[in-house]
């Protein structure tokens, strides 16, 4: 996998100013169209334990193969545990990404932007599943950055700048993952201002 990356990223000259977790995550998602494109012609079932609506399995393996401090801490089946609640949901918090990007684009669907916002939202999803599904002790992106984050996105459909805010997330994900910004940094207000109850 990492030598398409690299042939991607030099074919479609991605730029180097991107992250590492960016350019690899956007490399991803070429891939996976293109395995989704030829999927379509076979029929063929990604794998049979693994729930199809999310990215593929091996992707989230790669993910956990390369993180050596986590590994001290969590096993590989409960960090895939935790990828499949982050997209489907649990009993804490049953808005798993998968039905916060699907809200977002049924009320977009008619926009322009509809579908590069989709593009987006599944990329900012895989960069966000990928280190949040660690072991919170290894982890830099926390549950209430996740609800932080997908309050935004839905309030951004308010001030219909879902396309602006996702942007702004991303490069937020990004500056976690490379320690550019303290996780403290990223509150509510921070998107949004938030309305101040009566009481």
């Amino acid at each position: 996998m990492r030598l398409l990356c690299n042939f991607f990223n030099k074919a479609f000259m991605i730029n180097d100013t991107l992250s590492k977790h960016y350019k690899h995550a956007r490399c991803y998602l070429f891939i996976l169209l293109i395995s989704v494109i030829s999927g379509c012609a076979t029929n063929k079932i990604q794998d049979p334990n693994w729930p199809n609506e999310l990215p593929p399995r091996a992707y989230f393996l790669d993910q956990y193969q390369q993180d050596l401090t986590n590994q001290k801490t969590q096993n590989q089946e409960e960090y895939l545990t935790w990828i499949v609640r982050f997209y489907k949901g649990s009993d804490l918090y049953p808005n798993g990404w998968n039905n916060i990007t699907q809200d977002i684009v049924l009320k977009l669907k008619s926009a322009p932007t509809a579908d590069n916002i989709k593009v987006k939202l599944n990329l900012l999803g895989l960069l966000i599943s990928e280190e949040w599904a660690k072991n919170n002790k290894t982890r830099m992106i926390s549950s209430y950055h996740v609800s932080v984050w997908g309050n935004a996105l839905l309030k951004s459909l308010e001030q219909s700048e879902t396309l602006e805010l996702i942007d702004r997330v991303a490069s937020d994900v990004d500056d976690l993952l490379a320690r550019k910004i303290p996780a403290e940094i990223i509150v509510a207000d921070r998107y949004y201002v938030q309305d101040e109850e009566i009481l």
